[in-house]
């Protein structure tokens, strides 16, 4: 979606980019993987986020980043599943489910 805004691919898989990346996907301190952790343990969107004092900005952006990405005609399946799982539209197994049993396709064609 970077290039299809005018961006650089080079952005995001630069040192600051993808550090940012990795430690959003595997800090326990990240507020993303918290939420995502909880979810992943059972626990609803409104429990998840109940009593916290600080945002999780994946829940806030999911809704954003998937309406750009359809406007754009991107295919974005991750962002997909996320904002789905936070919209109670589907749930964590399923959402797996489902980008797991996706066709094998190459990246960039």
């Amino acid at each position: 979606m970077t290039e299809a805004l005018g961006g650089r691919a080079e952005t995001v898989t630069g040192l600051c980019g993808l550090g940012d990346l990795v430690l959003t996907c595997s800090s326990p301190q990240s507020r993303n993987m918290s939420l995502g952790l909880a979810l992943g343990q059972g626990q609803t969107v409104e429990q998840a986020l109940a009593g916290k004092r600080s945002v999780a900005e994946g829940y806030e952006s999911a809704p954003a980043v998937r309406e750009l990405s359809r406007k754009l005609g991107v295919e974005t399946p991750i962002i997909e599943a996320v904002a789905a799982v936070l919209a109670g539209e589907t749930t964590v197994d399923a959402a797996i489910e489902s980008l797991l049993s996706r066709p094998l396709k190459p990246e960039r064609e």
